[in-house]
Formats: C-alpha cells, structure tokens, sequence
C-alpha cells in the first residue's frame, strides 16, 4: 500500500513540475518596421572600368538634413522611381576613380554635360566661345562647336532639355554684373555641325539690389543652373555665408529676371549642378577654400522644391582639386571636371574624375 502511495505522489509531483516549467518570461523587444521604396536596379558595385582607383573605400556622411515621415497609399508602381536615402545611421560607400588629364585646350573646364551619348565641356573666362566633345576613352578632343552670336564672358554652365542645350555666362566673382546671360543652342546642332547660332536669355536676379564690385565677398556669383519642368534653376555661389540660393528663369529668349524660391546651407562654393530627371535626383558639387570636394545629394523632392526633400552631403577626402563640373552619366554615376590649379606649393592637372555613389541610397 505504502510502495502504490510512493507511486502516486511521485506521479503528482511530475506533473507539477511539469504545468510550472516553461519559457521564461522576457519583455519582447520593439521591432521597427520601415518600408524600402521599390527603385531602379543599381548599378552593379564596383563598375568594371578601366579607370586607376583612387580610394576604393571612400566613406561618406550621414544625411544632414532628414524629410518628416509621411504616410501614403501610393501604389507601388507610381512611386518606384523614388530613391532614398540610406537612413541617419548608416555611413555610405562611394567609389573615386581617376579616368584621364583633361587636354591643355580645356585645362579650364567649367561644366559638363553628357548628352545623346556624348560628353561636352566649356572654358571659362576668356575661353573661345565654343562647345568641345571629349572622347570617354582617351580623353582626347573629337570635335568643336564654334558658338555665332556668343561671347565667353564667364562661361560657368551647361544643361539641356528635349530641344536646348543651355550655357551660362553668369560667372560673377565682384558681383557688379549687370550683363548676366544665358546662351540657348539648339540641341540637335550638336549633332554633326561645326558651328550654330545661339539665341540669349537675358537676366538679373529679383532680389540684387546692390552692384558694388566686391570681388569674393558677394553673394550674387553663379555656376551651377539645371534645366527641369520647363524652367531653368540657378544655384547661387555665395562668397558670404556659403549658403546657395535657388532661382527660377524662363527658358524664352529675351530679358527676364531670376526670381529667389528657396536657400540651403551647403557650408561651401557651389560649381555645378545636374540632375537625373527619371529617378529625380539633383547633385551640387562644392569645394572649400582649402579645395576640399563635397557632393551634395537631394531627393524626394516635390516639382522644383529640391532642398525640402531629403539632402546628403558627401565628402570626398581624398580628392584635393577645383571641380567645377559635373554630369549624371547613369542613375547612380557621375563625372567629375577639375580645372587646373597653381598656387604657391600647389599645382593640380585639369582632370575628369568618375564617382559611383550607388550605396548612398537604399
């Protein structure tokens, strides 16, 4: 009797065992979901170029300046061309590669487009008034378009539309301008023609009110302008406060004025500007006065509103150099133009430069 008792304590003393063990009792953690937008495929990373690297680590900042979070019931389709950010916590990776010594002719290169599957670039002050295409593979110079009824005053810019081929002669270092100018070119002539006539796009900036020479303390200099929606965007070159500020102008030929929208603070001197019109991504170049090159991204943007999206600066620390221009040359790819550079210790070849910034974005 005492040995079936022993039993059956043992067997109510398992089970008990049994209903209090279990997982213990830890807090789950808080997982935060965040929906990546649907984007074009990048380009494959590194690109296989024949191109010598510079840094093939190049590591960039964090976005400086977010967009509030928003919701939306957009359809995925509607909204894959929209590229973001990588968020605040991740560094992101570029690629700086050397592609070749600009010639002598166009040792002060101050612009650049690629367009219709050519590369184009400008001199500045005191240049001939003329368009030159540089060869991607050797560097060389393939063909000059002369510009009639043009004059290389201080050529900073160039962008394009459907039809145009736009160059700026806004260059302004003194800020005392009052000759600002705009050549438009048809975009077809570049084409197969040795020279074409450029209609002009006069202008002055809505809010200049003083023209006193005040040679790298104006705010009122100019290098950098797209062509987008219709219009044209200035980015102003601010001596001052290194800030940039935005200007809208009319594509039409004749007198008009450039109307302020909006400014950013890029803590530097903007040199060009381009802008990917099918994902809507805008680029600024801008170096220091001690020549350091930062690359400031914007996206998520609404029509012109380019600095109330998401913005990200990029720091190339291993490139030393005067860039003044720049062109998308695939979503994600970029290329650079140095000008030649001599002072004091200090002596840098006019060169193109190609950037993959594909990991900047998610």
């Amino acid at each position: 009797m005492k040995k079936k008792l022993s039993l059956l304590l043992t067997f109510i003393m398992s089970l008990f065992l049994i209903n209090c063990s279990g997982k213990p009792n830890i807090p789950q953690t808080t997982q935060n979901h965040r929906i990546t937008l649907p984007t074009q495929p990048t380009i494959p990373y590194p690109v296989n170029s024949p191109t010598v690297s510079i840094n093939n680590q190049e590591l960039l900042g964090s976005p400086i300046k977010k967009a509030p979070t928003t919701h939306t019931t957009t359809a995925p389709q509607e909204i894959k061309k929209r590229p973001i950010h990588q968020n605040s916590m991740a560094r992101g990776t570029t690629v700086l590669s050397e592609k070749f010594k600009l010639p002598n002719k166009v040792k002060e290169s101050s612009g650049l487009i690629k367009i219709d599957g050519k590369l184009w670039t400008i001199n500045d002050s005191g240049g001939k008034a003329e368009l030159y295409q540089i060869d991607e593979r050797t560097g060389r110079i393939i063909n000059t378009i002369r510009i009639k009824g043009a004059y290389n005053h201080d050529w900073e810019a160039l962008t394009y539309d459907n039809n145009y081929v736009y160059i700026g002669d806004f260059g302004n270092n003194r800020g005392n301008r009052r000759d600002l100018k705009i050549y438009k070119i048809a975009r077809g002539d570049l084409k197969n023609r040795k020279s074409t006539r450029a209609e002009t796009i006069n202008f002055s900036y809505s809010d200049q009110k003083d023209f006193r020479s005040r040679p790298q303390k104006n705010n009122f200099d100019c290098e950098a302008m797209v062509a987008y929606h219709g219009k044209l965007y200035l980015f102003s070159k601010n001596w001052q406060d290194k800030k940039t500020r935005l200007y809208e102008l009319s594509t039409s030929a004749g007198r008009h004025k450039a109307y302020y929208k909006d400014y950013f603070n890029v803590q530097g001197l903007i040199t060009d500007a381009s802008i990917n019109r099918e994902l809507d991504i805008l680029i600024l170049t801008s170096y220091s006065k001690l020549l350091s090159v930062d690359i400031w991204t914007f996206t998520n943007y609404n029509q012109e509103k380019f600095f109330k999206g998401l913005s990200k600066k990029l720091t190339l620390n291993s490139l030393t150099a005067q860039v003044e221009g720049v062109t998308f040359i695939d979503n994600y790819q970029a290329y650079l133009s140095s000008e030649s550079f001599s002072r004091y210790i200090f002596s840098f070849d006019a060169t193109l430069y190609k950037i993959d910034f594909s990991r900047e974005f998610d």
